[in-house]
């Protein structure tokens, strides 16, 4: 149970420092932009609830049945650096493209993790799912992640990017 904690933890503390780095660079509204990311990803995280299960973490991180906060932060913190990033080394690109990167980066980076998790027992999916899968896995994840993630990512970032729109005072 102690890399459950070390995990719950740094799900926590790279949020925190996501945040202050942010503040830090003159990014505008870092916590209203990470508000509506989690708000995007949790919702997301119910309507799909049944698909996957999040286990073994301590049962402060839970929210609703299996959906975890700190999960929930963990993709929260996906799409923050991909977003960073894409937003830093393509702020000349337009947003349509910039938009195609988010899906590459977030789903670059989340395909190993999602295999870590896998492997650690903190994630599995459900048997319904599993019994449609072809069984080939890329990094130890399956390959499906390939084309899950990046429809994921297609939901959460127009939220975010509509919601953002909204709700930032400038």
């Amino acid at each position: 149970m102690t890399g459950i904690l070390l995990f719950e933890l740094a799900m926590i503390l790279i949020t925190i420092g996501l945040f202050y780095f942010m503040r830090k660079k003159g990014y505008k509204h870092a916590l209203l932009k990470i508000f509506i990311l989690f708000i995007g990803v949790f919702l997301f995280e119910v309507m799909s609830e049944p698909m996957w299960r999040n286990l073994l973490l301590h049962s402060w991180s839970y929210i609703y049945h299996d959906v975890s906060w700190i999960i929930t932060l963990g993709w929260v913190n996906i799409f923050l650096v991909s977003m960073l990033l894409v937003d830093h080394y393509f702020k000349k690109y337009s947003e349509i493209k910039r938009f195609w990167l988010y899906l590459l980066a977030v789903t670059i980076i989340t395909v190993p993790i999602e295999a870590l998790l896998l492997n650690m027992g903190i994630r599995a999916y459900d048997p319904v799912l599993t019994s449609t899968m072809t069984g080939i896995s890329f990094l130890s994840a399956p390959i499906e992640t390939l084309f899950i993630v990046p429809m994921i990512a297609a939901l959460v970032i127009p939220f975010f990017k509509v919601f953002y729109g909204l709700f930032r005072k400038d």
